[in-house]
This record gives structure tokens, C-alpha cells and sequence, in this order.
């Protein structure tokens, strides 16, 4: 075994805690000069050498020097410990040699534990956390190496209250749509962005309305200092360790991402990574670290691939779990075009899937939802997915009519009683089909707008309508369960189609007429309980809003009648008075 001794030095007000008992810094020398200070449970100097002294004996590890980035943080930010460790380990990225956590106790006496992490320059350990409690947390540091243990003292921090609304989960009201943690509405305005990502396009994104990007762990993002080239169990590096590059790309994607308020949908398994001889299909798999351990048809079975598996599941989770810029967990991307599933078989990737998303429900501290997706094809539609993974995402290349979007959001909602996402769709810069796509997906139940491939194909004109579409689903509260429903189809007689979700105090919904502007003409809602209601209506193509009124609702039906206008199709709301 190698003794690994790391050597970190603090500056400034840094805080810095001892092995055993905690020493405040700063620059000039003085505990007295500290913005703050760590709260420590009291031990004399003979109990903490008598403590040093047989944790030495028994080789446990010995923390040193941790750093706390503030004493003091707001809700949903990031409390890092830098540390230094002296242990007997051969691979810091192995918990079964060097295991860190941290745990916690919030201020209404809830429990948390997370890991910490090498972050692979060669100076530092680090523990991430994000509270979302306001008030003072207590913590303490566990070292774990060959059965032996080192606690460090107990500590604490203080939680602020802020504008922040932290992780984004499954709505525990409405099951169908998702939410922030502070319980506030999140529906999503996404675009596929899987590599190549730049402050000034997320800056683009961010002032359209945008909230949640696709990103890849792959291999052709080539910013990042060359760093988003590789995965994180890169063929440089292998499987036993992390590619240090690729994690300090996503570090600087994380902070961006928080500073616009955008949200990552992190694809952990794109389908290339997990091919090598498929037909038709990019391959990657000589650029992973699992090639060294065997085929890529091996790899949702391979028991000593699964180990390495976990461990990067529980990097991701340790380094990126804190923070509210990860939205959701993707854990694979079309894994129809992977070796695993042309050569293997259904039960296999089943069981894979299952595993891989029961281990992130379980070591998941925060709660981010997992999807998965199939290619998309008309045939590929992958029933075992949406029923086990938190979203039912299905990709959409088949068909990008407005018809197609409606039709296949239907099927699934009447299957699962999940948020329903398209993961994919496009790859075409056609403002018609991404105008028509957004608006009859969130009318017929979409929990976000179909996810655009990729960001290249999103024109100036394509933003603007995405800017309007953000602004009406804003003023939506998710948490009312609704139903969807629509009127017959035609524009025969001044008719025109209309798809709605319908609400007992707020309904939504998109009226398009099939020739013809819009204006003047009629759409019937059916199934719609007897009342009065207030009708707005709203121009999907400017964002202005248009003159509304009352409406009244017989026999089961209501009757929208549309005002003047020369556009093709027009949103609106309905709500109970």
C-alpha cells in the first residue's frame, strides 16, 4: 500500500480544521481576524493527542486541514470541505480502500449523509453539500480505510433563507409534472445541447425562456480546455479512476449553469459510449475505460463492469449531487443502439436498467428524477423504461406533425402516471414544426416542451417563439391535476381543433385552425362541467395577449370562439368563476 500525504495550503479567511480539533486561520495569522468560526464539540489537547496517537496505531486515516468555503451559505448553494487525508490506499477513486462522508444533521433534526471525493488534481479532498433548511446544520467527517475509522469533530454552518427554489423532483401534488423543492412549479422549456456548450449560447438560452439542457458525457465536447473530449471513465484513465479533465468541465458546466438558473439533463450513458459493432450506428466504446474489461455487448451484465459502474454512479452523485443545475439523471440515451441490447436480450437490460436507477434512488440524497430513452423510431417505444425510471421520455424522429406529438403524448399518459417527456425530436430548423411541436405537447400533458436536436438547429426566429412559449407556461401552477381533452377535428364551418388541459379552477390549451387564420372561428371542448368561466386568449407568435371574455359552459360542452386575428393558431386559459 502507498501512503498518499496531500498538502493543501489556506489563505485568507479560509476556515481550517485539524485533525482532531478544529484551528481557525487567516492571512495574518489571528483566529480573532475570522469573518466566522466553526463550532467544535470541546476535547483538551491530551484527549486529542491520546486520539491522534491510537488512530495512528490502528492505521486509521487522519484528516487534516479541512477548509470550509464559508461559515455561512444561502438555501441551495454549495458547503465545501477541502481536506487533506493521510491513509494507506493504492486508488482514491476506490471506496472499497478510502471511503469519506459526511454527516449531517439539519436544523429540524433530519438526517443526511453524503460521500465525498478526490477531485483528481493531486491536492484535494472534497465533500459537497447543499442544505435546504434554514438555520444551523451540525456535521461531522467519517474516514473509512481497510475496517479502520477516523471521526473528525463536530461542526456547523449556517443556512440562509434565499430566492433560490433548489432540486427539481416529481411534483408530490400533481405526479404527472415536476417542481422545484421549495414546492414552487418547474415545467420545462428544453433544447438538446450535448456538447460544445458556451457561456454566450447559455446566456441565449437563458434570456429565450430556456431552462433545461441536454448534456453528454461524451466524447465530442471539445471546450473545456480539450476536457469534454472524453467520459469520465475515459481509455486514458481507465475505469479505476476519473478522468480529471472531463470532471473539471463539468465543474465549470455546473457553475454556469447555477448562475443562469438553467438545469442540466445529464446523460450519463449516450449510446455510442456502450457500441462497437453495431451496424448504422456511431461507436465509441474503444474511447471508454470499460474496453480494457471486455466487450461492450458485455456490459449490462458484466458483474466486474457493475462494480466500476457504482463507483462512478457514486462519484457523479458525491461531486454534482448538490447542485439544483442537475435536473435530471439520463441514465442512458437510446439504448436500442447499444452492443447490450442487439446481442444480448431484453431480460438483461431490463435488470440493468432496474439496478442502475434503484442505485440512484438510494444514494441520491437530493432526489433528482432518472429517465432513459430508444431511439426515435415509430417502433421504438420502450414500455419496461417508462414504467420503471421516474420520467417516461420518448424520442420522436418518426413524425414531427403536430398530430404525431398529440397522438403519442396521449398513449402514454393513459400508461403511466408519470411526467412525460420527448427527449428528443427535430433536427430540423423549421420555426412551423418547432412552433406547432411545443404548444400541442404542453396542451396535450407534456411536462416539458420536447427536448430540440440540437441547439445548431434552433434559429434566432425558433428562439422567439420559445421566449413566448416560456412566459405563458410560466403563469401556470402544475400542481392542479387536469386532464386532457380536445375537440373534434376539422375546419369545416368556421370550426377549428383545440387540445386542452383540463382543470376544476384553471384549464390551458391551444387552438389551431387547419386553413386559414384562426380568428373567428369555433372549437368544442367536451366533457366540461356546467359553469361560467373567463376566457383569455394569448398570441403564441408575438406573446401578446388578446381580448378575452366570459364563456359559459352547458350540457357538457364549452365553446371557444376566437377573436380576430391573422394567425394560424392561438393559446388560451379557462378558469372557473
Amino acid at each position: 500500500m502507498i501512503n498518499r500525504k496531500l498538502v493543501l495550503f489556506a489563505a485568507g479567511s479560509l476556515l481550517v480544521l485539524a485533525a482532531v480539533g478544529y484551528i481557525a486561520l487567516t492571512a495574518g495569522g489571528d483566529p480573532a481576524n475570522q469573518a466566522g468560526t466553526l463550532q467544535k464539540e470541546p476535547s483538551s489537547e491530551a484527549n486529542a493527542g491520546t486520539a491522534l496517537n491510537a488512530a495512528q496505531a490502528a492505521k486509521a486515516p487522519i484528516i487534516r486541514n479541512v477548509v470550509a468555503n464559508a461559515d455561512a451559505i444561502e438555501l441551495y448553494t454549495k458547503f465545501e470541505l477541502t481536506l487533506e487525508m493521510d491513509a494507506d490506499y493504492k486508488n482514491p477513486y476506490d471506496p472499497r480502500e478510502i471511503d469519506l462522508s459526511m454527516d449531517l444533521t439539519s436544523p429540524s433534526g433530519k438526517k443526511w449523509s453524503v460521500n465525498g471525493f478526490y477531485d483528481g488534481t493531486g491536492f484535494a479532498w472534497k465533500v459537497r453539500f447543499s442544505p435546504d433548511e434554514a438555520g444551523k446544520w451540525s456535521y461531522r467527517l467519517r474516514a473509512v480505510t481497510a475496517g479502520a475509522a477516523t471521526e473528525g469533530p463536530l461542526a456547523s454552518f449556517e443556512a440562509a433563507p434565499a430566492k433560490r427554489r433548489g432540486w427539481i423532483q416529481v411534483s408530490d401534488e400533481n405526479k404527472r409534472y415536476l417542481e422545484y423543492r421549495d414546492g414552487s412549479s418547474f415545467y420545462g422549456v428544453g433544447v438538446a445541447y450535448p456538447w460544445g456548450i458556451t457561456d454566450v449560447n447559455l446566456d441565449k438560452i437563458a434570456a429565450h425562456g430556456g431552462n433545461l439542457i441536454t448534456y453528454w458525457n461524451g466524447n465530442y465536447d471539445s471546450s473545456g480546455n480539450g476536457g469534454g473530449s472524453n467520459q469520465l471513465q475515459s481509455a486514458t484513465f481507465g475505469v479505476e479512476k476519473i478522468d480529471p479533465l472531463k470532471a473539471s468541465r463539468i465543474d465549470d458546466l455546473i457553475e454556469s449553469f447555477e448562475q443562469r438558473e438553467l438545469h442540466m439533463n445529464f446523460v450519463i450513458w449516450p449510446h455510442d459510449s456502450l457500441a462497437d459493432s453495431l451496424d448504422g450506428w456511431p461507436k465509441a466504446w474503444d474511447k471508454s475505460g470499460y474496453a480494457e474489461l471486455g466487450e461492450a455487448k458485455d456490459f449490462f451484465t458484466s458483474q466486474e463492469m457493475w462494480v466500476y459502474q457504482e463507483h462512478l454512479y457514486r462519484y457523479i452523485i458525491a461531486r454534482w449531487g448538490y447542485s439544483s443545475a442537475i435536473g435530471i439523471w439520463d441514465l442512458v440515451c437510446e439504448i436500442n443502439g447499444t452492443d447490450g441490447w442487439v446481442h444480448g436480450s431484453t431480460a438483461d437490460t431490463d435488470a440493468w436498467t432496474a439496478k442502475v436507477h434503484s442505485y440512484f434512488k438510494e444514494h441520491d440524497p437530493y432526489g433528482h428524477p432518472t429517465m432513459g430513452s430508444m431511439a426515435g423510431n415509430r417502433q421504438d417505444y420502450w414500455d419496461y423504461g417508462y414504467r420503471t425510471l421516474d420520467l417516461a421520455d420518448r424520442e420522436n424522429y418518426y413524425n414531427l406533425s403536430y398530430k404525431a406529438y398529440a397522438q403519442d403524448i396521449r398513449k402514454r399518459w393513459d400508461s403511466y402516471e408519470k411526467p412525460l417527456i420527448i427527449g428528443e425530436t427535430g433536427n430540423v430548423t423549421d420555426t412551423l414544426k418547432y412552433h406547432q411541436s411545443i404548444w400541442v405537447s404542453l396542451a396535450s400533458g407534456l411536462a416539458s416542451s420536447p427536448f430540440w436536436w440540437d441547439f445548431g438547429q434552433v434559429s434566432d426566429e425558433m428562439f422567439l417563439h420559445m421566449k413566448h412559449f416560456a412566459a405563458f407556461t410560466a403563469g401556470i401552477d402544475l400542481h392542479e391535476k387536469r386532464v386532457p381533452v380536445n375537440s373534434a377535428e376539422g375546419d369545416e364551418g368556421g370550426q377549428a381543433q383545440a387540445w386542452a388541459m383540463q382543470g376544476e379552477l384553471q384549464s390551458y390549451g391551444w387552438l389551431l385552425a387547419g386553413n386559414g387564420g384562426a380568428g373567428g372561428k369555433t372549437a368544442t371542448l367536451q366533457s366540461w362541467p356546467a359553469g361560467t368561466y373567463t376566457l383569455s386568449w394569448y398570441d403564441p407568435w408575438t406573446g401578446a395577449s388578446l381580448a378575452g371574455g366570459s364563456v359559459e359552459a352547458a350540457d357538457g360542452k364549452l365553446v371557444l370562439a376566437s377573436p380576430d386575428t391573422s394567425q394560424s393558431d392561438l393559446a388560451f386559459t379557462v378558469t372557473r368563476n
